[in-house]
Parts: structure tokens; C-alpha cells; sequence
């Protein structure tokens, strides 16, 4: 009997545990957001890259879109650079993050945050601008390479 449960428990932990996509195959990620965000600073403040399977999207917004209308730019993402960014998500770890650390944007110090939109739901996390987030990692820095990369061209 302790030998059964033993070889139950063990199918358990090896089997049951994805760690690298969301457990279900209905559930896949349709689009990955990482943006950043300056809550009392005028123009535009809120600066986006959604990054899908077929193309990525930069959009810069304000608060005051009368004077500063929303900026949209599309372009494509080769497959290698959608699994580079897919690959690095930890499904499981990233859906029990809580939804903020440190103190995004407090006294203007600017917001960072990763959204992971699947087909059964989104999940935001938002850290403070520019800083580092272990619990993020190697996601964050794949997401600031692309969007580095991006923005040079």
C-alpha cells in the first residue's frame, strides 16, 4: 500500500507539473504587453510594445490625447523572436505573482509592468520603472531587449 501511494505520488510531481506554458491546450498565450507608465508627466507618458504571434504593436499614449493623440506602429515578429519571449514565461510562477512590488510610479518615478493575456484570462504585474524583479526574470530582460531592439529601428 505505501508502495502504491508512493509511485502515485511520485507520477504526481513529475507529471503533473508545466512550468513553461499554461497547463491547459485550450488556454495559450495570445499576446504579451510590457509598457511602461509616468503618471503626473505631460506628453506621452504611457509607452507600450504587445507582442503577439504574428506582429508587434508600439503605442505611446497621455493622459491628454486632445493634444496628444495615441501613436500606433505595427510590425512583424519573426517566430524565433515569439519563442524567445514565450519560452522564458513560467506559466505557474508568474500567474501566483502578486499584482504589484515596490512602489510603482510613486512620486513620479514611473511604472513597469508585464501583462500575459491568454485565452482564459490576463494577468498585469507592475513593478517600479527601471528596476530590477528577480521574481520576473528572465522574462523582463528578454521583454527590454526586444523592446530595445525595436526602438533602434
Amino acid at each position: 500500500m505505501k508502495l502504491l501511494l508512493f509511485l502515485s505520488l511520485s507520477a504526481s510531481i513529475l507529471f503533473g507539473c508545466n512550468t513553461t506554458k499554461p497547463a491547459a491546450s485550450n488556454d495559450q498565450i495570445i499576446s504579451v504587453m510590457h509598457g511602461t507608465n509616468f503618471g503626473h508627466c505631460r506628453g506621452y507618458c504611457r509607452k507600450e510594445v504587445v507582442f503577439g504571434e504574428k506582429q508587434i504593436e508600439y503605442i505611446e499614449s497621455s493622459v491628454d490625447a486632445d493634444h496628444n493623440p495615441p501613436k500606433k506602429e505595427s510590425f512583424e515578429i519573426s517566430a524565433a523572436n515569439w519563442k524567445n519571449i514565450t519560452d522564458k514565461i513560467d506559466w505557474n510562477t508568474f500567474n501566483a505573482l502578486e499584482e504589484s512590488y515596490g512602489c510603482p510610479d510613486c512620486a513620479d518615478g514611473g511604472s513597469e509592468y508585464i501583462e500575459i493575456k491568454t485565452t482564459s484570462g490576463t494577468k498585469r504585474v507592475t513593478i517600479e520603472f527601471n528596476k530590477e524583479a528577480s521574481q520576473l526574470e528572465p522574462l523582463l530582460t528578454e521583454l527590454r531587449s526586444q523592446r530595445k531592439k525595436l526602438l533602434e529601428k
